[in-house]
């Protein structure tokens, strides 16, 4: 994990430990909340890439199965935040009640990026995302990106936008994300009272349930989080304690 540098409200040793400073507010469940890390979803938090990986997915889905294509759709917009091997082989093995192989899942995965990376390469960032991004740079908050899409595309994404630079850490999957999340934690040793996690799918929702840290929802085309939404805000700057 890097060391972080700076006006940083968490100094990480050597060893991983973890010694408060000074801290970052954010409005957070209606009142000022000290947060020490941070840790974004991409797709449609940072990303408009909704509507990209979206039609991805429908035209992933092969003509010969087409007349299930609406049935996949559902899986899909009700479990963005997962990982797209997870919805290919929700597709074979739930909705179409096949066994597959793991070449032929690869295979559909990488058949899946080649149609998506392409559509999500031109993704310009949600409004206010970017600056939210960087007042919390300014303010020396570690910030983490962690994704449902595997690591190299994930990366290749925010580097297009010139984002990649912006964060400390990008985690793409697998594992899942409540894993990772607990990882990160356990590595930099930050309560997790003192962490925010901001999504817009219920696997966001899930995983900040799962450590129990702060959770804001930012909405996208996504569907809405089934679990209880403490915190929701349609521009990140929301989250800012407004100077002056």
């Amino acid at each position: 994990m890097p060391v972080v540098e700076g006006k940083s409200a968490v100094r990480i040793c050597q060893k991983g430990i973890y010694v408060h400073t000074e801290g970052m507010e954010l409005f957070l469940e209606n009142s000022l909340k000290p947060i020490d890390l941070i840790v974004f979803d991409c797709d449609g938090v940072l990303l408009e890439s909704m509507a990209a990986k979206i039609e991805a997915f429908r035209t992933w889905v092969p003509e010969a199965h087409s007349e299930q294509r609406e049935a996949f759709m559902e899986v899909v917009m009700a479990g963005f935040g997962k990982a797209r091997t997870h919805h290919i082989r929700t597709f074979y093995e739930e909705i179409l009640g096949q066994e597959v192989s793991g070449d032929f899942l690869e295979a559909e995965v990488g058949r899946f990026t080649e149609i998506c990376e392409p559509l999500c390469a031109a993704a310009a960032w949600r409004v206010g995302s970017k600056e939210f991004v960087l007042a919390c740079r300014e303010a020396g908050i570690p910030r983490y990106v962690l994704s449902g899409t595997p690591q190299a595309p994930l990366e290749a994404m925010l580097k297009s936008t010139g984002g990649a630079e912006f964060f400390d850490v990008i985690i793409g999957s697998p594992p899942a994300k409540p894993e990772s999340l607990t990882r990160i934690l356990a590595a930099i040793g930050v309560p997790a009272d003192r962490c925010a996690f901001i999504g817009d799918a219920e696997a966001d929702r899930a995983a900040a349930e799962h450590v129990g840290a702060h959770f804001v929802y930012f909405p996208s085309e996504a569907n809405r989080p089934t679990g209880a939404v403490a915190t929701e805000v349609s521009d990140l700057r929301q989250l800012l304690v407004q100077k002056g």
